[in-house]
């Protein structure tokens, strides 16, 4: 394993040098190539057990799996152009060897696969964690992370948001769930802007009803944001008032915030109004959402 400490010449000796070795990488760099399809050969094999064939007997032994190879073409919309049956050995590594020269051809075919694949093992997998050193120095932009219930390529981001926004379902059950799927469309191999801003609205509401209308039988983030914005001084909040700042406006702000930017869930009379969310604009709503998710279900808010 490569010393985190560790960077190559030229990172050490210029600013450009740097910038270059720690970019990060969309895609699937010609660097990256040959070890990522190690570590994916090995999930598209097969372990066959003793048999005996004609007198001679054969060790048990990996071969490529035709219904993977198969699989992995229905998945990522691809055509390996192998038209084989795959019952000999021979006709698998020819199809697996054509899957290959595909994938080496799509990026995005390639990450595909190899998320379906990872999807399949647990999260403490030796493999994962061989898979998480392969990206980490490629510095390829995806990291082995947790997508909803089982791991799944995230996009790279701050270690400690990711680590928080995998626990919030132990803070809240329901509006961790929510959180979860805000996080998998913003930021898994299957991006979904809209769907990530609509379900992280939903967990800051589920965090928040039993604090700001615990007995309204339909919350809203509206009505909870009018509800604090009219009588403040119902609810404590952990942060004190200071001279700069009252912690009470700065939440009701947060609050406005995420609601009001959720503007897709109207159709706007301006015919140059778009009609979804930014990614960018999703990835902030997860990120702001998980900071209030977290208020809310720690008790930092309560009723006065």
């Amino acid at each position: 394993m490569t010393n985190v400490e560790w960077k190559p010449f030229s990172a050490r000796h210029t600013e450009e040098g740097m910038a270059n070795f720690t970019r990060l990488n969309e895609g699937v760099p010609e660097w990256l190539r040959e070890s990522l399809w190690r570590w994916l050969s090995a999930r598209l094999h097969r372990y066959v057990k003793e048999t005996v064939s004609r007198g001679f007997k054969i060790a048990g032994h990996h071969t490529p799996s035709t219904e993977k190879i198969r699989r992995a073409e229905r998945v990522a919309r691809v055509s390996a152009e192998w038209q084989g049956n795959g019952r000999t050995d021979d006709d698998r590594k020819r199809g697996l060897g054509a899957l290959r020269a595909i994938l080496y051809k799509n990026d995005e075919a390639f990450l595909t696969v190899v998320d379906l694949e990872l999807s399949e093992l647990n999260l403490d997998s030796p493999e994962c964690d061989l898979l998480e050193r392969v990206l980490e120095e490629s510095s390829s932009a995806w990291r082995v992370g947790k997508v909803v219930d089982r791991p799944g390529l995230v996009a790279r981001i701050d270690r400690t948001v990711q680590v928080a926004a995998e626990g919030a379902e132990l803070l809240d059950a329901r509006a961790g769930r929510l959180l979860a799927d805000a996080w998998k469309c913003a930021f898994s191999m299957n991006r979904d802007p809209s769907s990530s801003y609509r379900y992280a609205v939903r967990a800051v509401e589920a965090a928040a009803a039993p604090v700001l209308s615990p007995r309204d039988s339909i919350p809203t983030l509206g009505k909870m944001i009018s509800a604090l914005r009219d009588k403040p001084e119902k609810w404590n909040f952990s942060f004190k008032v200071d001279s700069a700042v009252d912690p009470k406006v700065v939440l009701l702000s947060m609050l406005q915030m995420l609601w009001t930017n959720e503007y897709t869930r109207h159709v706007d009379p301006d015919i140059n109004a778009p009609l979804h969310v930014s990614q960018k604009e999703a990835e902030s709503a997860v990120v702001l959402a998980l900071t209030l998710v977290n208020w809310f279900a720690s008790g930092a808010i309560s009723a006065a």
